[in-house]
């Protein structure tokens, strides 16, 4: 039998597969984006779910899109499409619609109407503002629908790059309300980076020596503050913790370009349907089972019995009315004759004892006369 390896030996494995799979696995709660995928002259927009990054194709978009960012407040994408005469059109993203062209956008100068974008490389959307960026310069875009500024220029910066060249090719909002994006200094190292939106300045926060020098279009900071970011040609898609570790999530085909946004908002839930109402008793053959008697203190009138198929008696005669009041009237003596079916004897009998009767009394009297005589 070969010896086993040490258990020393077979922890420190577990360990380090611990420290690469667990930060993936314990990532944050689920995020949804949309990314824009260019290759030659389309676009191609996706539903991507992170962290585990389950993708979606949505559709192809007419032209090729850039610089999308995401309002919450909206809950809708801004994109700038390229191939216009007039410069870039601003191009509303919704979730269940096709894409919105909205016009060009428009310079903030109240003497020209010349559109200063035309290839942006970058964007992200805080509040009403949208931050777009090309060729070193940030512009700050008015995106609120209700503004008579809507789509309009409000102000640009140029970038001032420090440990430099870095070039951004896009970013998102941090946990600081600062932008964040990843690019590269002179020796090709990537880095994140933190750009300051009120004064250009970018500086790197964290180091990346083990990534590709590439271009990273899409960046995404999801609910935990962590980074997900997309190399435009070698495809690799990475999450960067706020600690600075690095995972590979997925490896897509090599385009063009990229761009991505997000977390997407919910829909809100739907409101409960109403309880139905409940459904009426089956209805059964009436009962044979006599009704239980009236309680002796409800006051209700009683169920007549059903008619029998009897003989019906006479209606007795019509009382006669009391010649008094009900108060002095003599009640019945006890004395009265009762009925003969009550009492068993007939008219005859009754006779019989009277005349009997009377005879007693005319001999009893004749006695008398006897013996007074006597």
């Amino acid at each position: 039998m070969g010896a086993g390896p040490p258990r020393a030996g077979l922890a420190v494995v577990l360990a380090l597969l611990a420290s690469v799979v667990c930060p993936v696995a314990q990532a944050a709660p689920g995020c949804e984006v949309v990314q824009v995928r260019t290759t030659g002259t389309t676009s191609v927009l996706h539903r991507v779910r992170l962290p585990d990054f389950v993708d979606t194709q949505v559709g192809v978009l007419p032209h090729r899109m850039n610089a999308i960012g995401y309002s919450t407040a909206q809950g809708g994408a801004y994109g700038i499409a390229e191939g216009f005469a007039d410069g870039g059109h601003v191009v509303a993203l919704r979730p269940t619609d096709p894409p919105l062209d909205l016009g060009p956008v428009i310079a903030g100068r109240a003497d020209t109407r010349w559109n200063p974008l035309e290839h942006p490389t970058a964007g992200a959307i805080r509040g009403n503002r949208w931050y777009v960026l090309e060729d070193d310069y940030l512009y700050t875009v008015d995106v609120d629908p209700s503004s008579p500024t809507f789509r309009h220029v409000l102000s640009s910066i140029a970038l001032e790059q420090r440990h430099g060249p870095f070039s951004v090719d896009d970013f998102d909002i941090g946990p600081d309300g600062l932008l964040r994006g990843v690019a590269q200094n002179y020796a090709g190292i990537p880095a994140v980076v933190r750009l300051d939106q009120r004064t250009g300045v970018v500086e790197p926060v964290s180091w990346l020596p083990t990534l590709l020098p590439d271009s990273y279009g899409s960046v995404v900071t999801a609910g935990d503050g962590a980074l997900h970011i997309t190399a435009n040609r070698s495809g690799g898609v990475y999450r960067i913790s706020r600690g600075g570790e690095l995972d590979e999530l997925a490896d897509l085909p090599g385009m063009s370009s990229s761009d991505a946004t997000g977390c997407l908002r919910k829909p809100p839930s739907p409101a409960p349907l109403p309880p139905e109402p409940p459904s009426p008793p089956p209805t059964s053959p009436p009962s044979t089972t006599p009704p239980p008697p009236p309680s002796a203190t409800a006051e209700q009138t009683p169920t007549p019995p059903r008619p029998t198929p009897t003989r019906t008696p006479a209606p007795p005669p019509p009382a006669e009315e009391p010649s008094e009041s009900p108060e002095t009237t003599t009640p019945t003596s006890s004395s009265e004759e009762p009925d003969a079916e009550e009492t068993g004897h007939t008219t005859e009998e009754k006779r019989r004892w009277a005349l009997a009767g009377l005879v007693l009394l005319i001999g009893g009297g004749a006695a008398v006369r006897r013996l007074g005589r006597g």
